[in-house]
């Protein structure tokens, strides 16, 4: 229960009590600690955390939530080569041309329906993704006049006497107020402050994409939450914030360790929220929609370009205005491919279908296009370190790489100590630890964590970074003090080093020889050895030992004139696949470049394990202050860019996209979301956060990196088929089109009538249906593709002429040779039109 006075609007410090145990939800066992609350000073009651629900919404991002089937059909119609055959239609309409209006209503009908059948499909896969995780979270509630008791709620004897109780429920329930606890594995409900904290260890990588957790820790002065909206968008502010270590943020999991904390923000105002607010906006147009709407500007500008010269032709020779202008028309429309929008969404959905194969979801049909033009792939190096998120280029786990003395050399007793400390602490043990234990256990058939047992523990905390437990022998009831931790932190509370002289003998695990003070000649080596293998992409974790007197207590004090026997070396592997994939990417021309909010050091050792060339590395203090020309140059140039913040990778892809690059994203972390909708083709997975999914364009089910190589693959194949059914209908149409204008200048009567050219423009048309499984040369696949309109008027302009030539041959034998040139003789002007 809660002592002391009422305290004053979110900013006096409150006495309360909290209890350890997490399982009773009885509030009892004293502790004193600041906190911010509000002015009821306690936990929320249900009628309260009802109210607030109404006040301020569900506790769901607008990331997380459907996108709905109407929306996915507005953007299925709203596609620039609907629009062109739209206003064909009404042309055709007002000129009373019915059969034509049927016939483009049809198309856009049989389009429509293709991509959107596709990208529902898409968007329901995306959504079971996100349906299989069914979150909650511990809240603690106060509940006390039994008028408002809780109906499911057993205990009825503590909501009489308004006790506080612990609960499971849904994350969407949470309200700013509410006391949550929080251990081990759990996903943080919202922006909180902590309350009380014991070795808490939080993996902020999905917004910061540091791949080592921090810890989280109570401070001894109570602060407000500032989160602005300008903090947010220039993430200067942002990232003080994300620093605190008494702030958790939602988007974030426990790796390890207990905590009670108050949730400030929910929803939306949190900074997960407003970072998906931000990029609910309009998405930036990338490369597929340019290259669409300058194709349809060019359809149209070839058309307006022709009904005049048509019109005017027929009205002044033939004084034929009103048959001139539906003729003009008719002309217009057969020059258009009237099944372009049904063969780009065949072809789209063909490689969507091609690539579900590969594990792969295509949430918006163009992207396949759009990931076939990709020439600058961008990706995240590293996700979460827990098993909530995938990483991208390495895997979920680090290994034991080497144990060392101070001179480089391999030795066995950092190895043998390392495990005993990894073994005996207590808690969620991470990465390293655990790399430690597998390694000890595969080198050795002997196990000599049965020889001790824990006596006491000194917790990790963020200023010492180190740990250390206190075992007693079970032979000779010894104690030793174990202490592991960074090189820098270890040294300072190490005074002897343990020299070996032969090799390491197999009793003696606590040496009482060969051991000297650390002179300064040693201390030089240590830190030598230590930058060398830092500079190698390697973390290292000192060890060290001392013999301890029986005590009651042991405390921080105690890690002081400590024998340092050596380093343990770690390595955090890259993918399997990432090394052939990015073989692959290089032979079809892909440039990949690392965006990444982890260090410069250890990325770069993941890019020389994978063989990337690195031409340059870029860390986020060089990108500051950069007018666009020189952001441009140092993205064009650069390989490797660290220490990133999320709007500073989408900053490097917007200045890309300006060297007219077509750039690909693929990260799964909050951090990667505004970079992933700012490029061309967003790319994420499918254990990403749901902010990634929900700004991806593709996700990839496989963990294998070379289904994003066979997806290149298939774009660039559904590209060139598609662009070889414009190219070729398109010249077929012109062809057709100036043959007839010829015709119509010298022949007393119309060539063809109207409708005789649409159909025959649609039979063609059909004909093509069959393109979207038409093979391409293995050479074409070598080199990116990008939409261009020049090509395609060159390509029409050159080579639609020559089908003319057999075209006027045709129009001259059937008016020489079968005298079809009468135009009252109404058999032979239907021969010739035949």
């Amino acid at each position: 229960m809660a002592s002391g006075n009422k305290l004053e609007e979110l900013s006096t410090e409150l006495i309360i009590t909290v209890s350890d145990n997490t399982q009773t939800g009885s509030l009892s066992q004293q502790q004193q600690l600041p906190i911010i609350l509000d002015n009821n000073n306690r936990p929320l009651s249900r009628e309260i955390a009802e109210r607030r629900l109404k006040t301020h919404g569900e506790n769901v991002i607008s990331g997380q939530r459907p996108t709905r089937w109407y929306t996915i059909l507005y953007r299925t119609i709203f596609h620039p080569f609907n629009f062109l055959l739209g206003g064909i239609s009404i042309f055709a309409a007002v000129t009373k041309d019915i059969s034509t209006v049927t016939v483009l209503l049809s198309m856009i009908l049989l389009s429509v329906g293709i991509r959107f059948i596709q990208e529902y499909k898409g968007e329901v896969a995306a959504q079971a993704l996100k349906n299989m995780v069914n979150s909650s979270s511990t809240v603690i509630r106060l509940y006390s006049p039994p008028d408002i008791r809780d109906p499911n709620f057993e205990d009825v004897e503590k909501m009489d006497r308004g006790e506080m109780v612990e609960m499971d429920i849904p994350l969407k329930d949470i309200v700013p107020g509410d006391w949550v606890r929080i251990s081990a594995g759990d996903l943080i409900p919202g922006d909180v402050q902590l309350v009380s904290s014991k070795d808490l260890f939080v993996s902020q990588a999905s917004l910061t994409g540091e791949s080592i957790p921090v810890e989280k820790f109570t401070v001894l002065q109570p602060q407000n939450l500032i989160m602005s909206d300008e903090a947010t968008k220039t993430g200067k502010s942002a990232k003080f914030e994300l620093d605190r270590p008494d702030l958790c943020f939602m988007g974030t999991s426990v790796v390890s360790g207990t905590a009670t904390a108050i949730v400030l923000n929910t929803g939306p105002n949190t900074y997960f929220g407003k970072m998906a607010e931000k990029l609910s906006n309009q998405r930036p147009t990338n490369a597929f929609q340019i290259g669409i709407r300058r194709i349809s500007y060019l359809f149209l500008v070839i058309m307006f370009s022709i009904i005049p010269p048509v019109l005017l032709l027929q009205g002044f020779l033939k004084k034929e205005w009103k048959d001139g202008l539906l003729f003009a028309a008719a002309v217009a429309v057969g020059l258009t491919p009237e099944m372009l929008p049904m063969v780009v969404s065949a072809n789209t959905a063909r490689g969507a279908f091609a690539l579900s194969k590969k594990k792969c979801i295509v949430k918006r049909l163009d992207s396949v296009i759009s990931l076939g033009g990709v020439d600058v792939l961008c990706t995240d190096k590293t996700g979460k370190l827990d098993s909530v998120y995938s990483r991208t280029l390495t895997c979920n786990k680090v290994i034991l790489m080497k144990y060392l003395d101070y001179l480089g050399e391999i030795c066995q007793l950092p190895l043998y100590l390392g495990y005993l400390n990894s073994y005996f602490q207590t808690g969620l043990k991470n990465l390293l630890d655990e790399a430690v234990i597998e390694f000890f256990k595969n080198e050795n058939e002997t196990d000599i964590a049965p020889n001790f047992f824990q006596v006491d523990e000194i917790p990790f905390d963020f200023i010492r970074r180190r740990m250390s437990v206190i075992l007693e022998s079970k032979q000779d009831m010894q104690r030793f003090l174990i202490s592991k931790g960074a090189v820098d932190e270890m040294l300072t509370c190490c005074t002897n080093i343990y020299i070996r002289k032969d090799n390491d003998p197999s009793d003696a695990i606590f040496p009482t020889t060969d051991i000297v003070p650390i002179t300064p000649e040693i201390l030089t080596s240590i830190k030598n050895l230590n930058e060398r293998l830092n500079n190698e992409g390697l973390r290292v974790i000192a060890v060290a030992f001392k013999c301890m007197k029986e005590c009651s207590a042991f405390n921080v004090a105690d890690e002081s004139e400590l024998t340092l026997v050596g380093v343990c070396v770690f390595y955090d592997p890259p993918k399997p696949s990432a090394k052939p994939a990015l073989q692959e990417l290089l032979k079809y021309n892909v440039e990949v470049k690392v965006l990444t909010g982890d260090s410069p050091v250890v990325c770069r050792k993941v890019c020389e394990e994978i063989n990337l060339p690195i031409k340059s590395i870029v860390t986020n203090t060089e990108l500051e202050g950069l007018d666009d020309s020189q952001l441009e140059e140092i993205a064009e140039n650069g390989t490797i860019f660290a220490k990133l913040t999320p709007l500073q990778k989408a900053n490097i892809v917007s200045a890309l996209k300006r060297r007219n690059h077509i750039v690909g994203f693929l990260g799964d972390g909050i951090n990667d979301a505004p970079a992933i909708r700012e490029s061309d083709c967003g790319i994420s997975v499918d254990e990403g956060t749901d902010i990634a999914k929900e700004s991806a364009d593709i996700i990839l089910l496989e963990k294998s990196l070379m289904v994003l190589a066979d997806g290149i693959v298939h774009g660039r194949i559904t590209y060139g088929n598609t662009i070889k059914y414009i190219k070729m209908v398109i010249s077929s149409n012109f062809g057709n089109v100036f043959s007839v204008l010829i015709a119509s200048v010298w022949l007393p009567f119309l060539p063809m009538d109207p409708i005789q050219i649409i159909l025959q423009n649609l039979l063609y048309d059909f004909s093509q249906t069959s393109i979207p499984w038409d093979k391409l040369d293995p050479e074409y696949l070598l080199s990116p593709k990008r939409w261009s309109a020049k090509s395609i008027a060159r390509f029409m302009v050159f080579v639609g002429p020559f089908s003319s030539i057999f075209d006027i041959t045709t129009f001259l034998f059937m008016v020489y040779y079968y005298q079809c040139n009468n135009p009252d003789d109404h058999y032979k002007v239907q021969l010739f039109r035949k």
